[in-house]
């Protein structure tokens, strides 16, 4: 793909680069044990609330590499191309890598927080 006289794949950093291509193998690979094996790995590497029968300690960084579908996944590295590059560029890769596992950590415990809001609540109302 080129833009002008810049060839996009050569101008996007190593770590915005091989988080892409981690995503993409991840999809691929959940696509390929689910019609093959009858795997759903988004069942055991995405995130679940614990206390869960299905909750593991490694889901809470293996969710950040699951995506729904092709649309989920063309968005979600749509975005991390288009920022996460010149983040990258202006910090460098360490300081980049560092940043994105800690807003996935950020995130999972934002969401799982919500959840277990949301999920005591509903009890709550239950019970009276």
């Amino acid at each position: 793909m080129i833009f002008g006289n810049r060839n996009l794949f050569n101008s996007t950093p190593p770590v915005v680069m091989n988080l892409i291509m981690i995503n993409v193998v991840m999809l691929v690979i959940t696509w390929v044990m689910a019609s093959t094996f009858g795997i759903d790995l988004n069942q055991i590497l995405g995130v679940y609330p614990p206390g869960s029968p299905n909750f593991r300690p490694y889901q809470i960084v293996t969710h950040m590499f699951m995506h729904g579908g092709l649309f989920h996944l063309f968005f979600n590295m749509f975005a991390l191309w288009m920022f996460g590059r010149i983040l990258e560029q202006v910090w460098g890769s360490r300081r980049f890598f560092i940043y994105y596992m800690v807003t996935g950590l950020g995130a999972v415990t934002i969401h799982l927080l919500v959840n277990y809001l949301h999920i005591h609540a509903i009890q709550t109302d239950a019970a009276a």
